[in-house]
C-alpha cells in the first residue's frame, strides 16, 4: 500500500482526544496529498501546516494498492466523533477522487504557445 494524502476536517476541541466537528451540519472536508517516511510517519508537507493553522485536522489516510492504482483505501484515525465518521463515509471518496481528478486533469494541460 502506497500513501497518497490525508483527509482532513474543519474541526474544534480535539484536546479531550475525540475530534468534533467545528459546525452544526454539513463538515468541511479537503484532501492533501502528502507520503510516508520509511519508518511509516505521515511526512508533515507546508500546505498541511497550512491547513492545520486554518483549523483543520487530519481524520483519515487515503492509501492505494500499488497493483491496483484505480483504487484506493481509506484508514480513519480512532477517536473520530459520529458526525466526522459519517462525513468519512458519505464525502470521503468524492472529495479524495474530486483530488485526483484535478492533478490527472493538470498533467494534461497542453502547453502555451505564444
Amino acid at each position: 500500500m502506497i500513501t497518497i494524502g490525508c483527509l482532513l476536517a474543519e474541526v474544534s476541541e480535539h484536546e479531550s482526544g475525540e475530534i468534533t466537528s467545528s459546525a452544526e451540519g454539513e463538515v468541511m472536508l479537503t484532501f492533501c496529498f502528502t507520503s510516508e517516511s520509511e519508518d511509516n510517519k505521515i511526512i508533515v508537507t507546508s500546505q498541511l501546516r497550512q491547513l492545520g493553522d486554518a483549523g483543520y485536522l487530519p481524520i483519515a489516510i487515503a492509501r492505494i494498492d500499488s497493483n491496483h492504482p484505480s483504487k484506493f483505501f481509506l484508514c480513519a484515525f480512532n477517536g473520530l466523533s459520529e458526525g466526522l465518521r459519517s462525513a468519512l463515509e458519505h464525502q470521503g471518496c468524492d472529495v479524495i477522487h474530486d483530488a485526483l481528478s484535478t492533478l490527472a486533469d493538470g498533467q494534461n494541460i497542453p502547453p502555451v504557445s505564444n
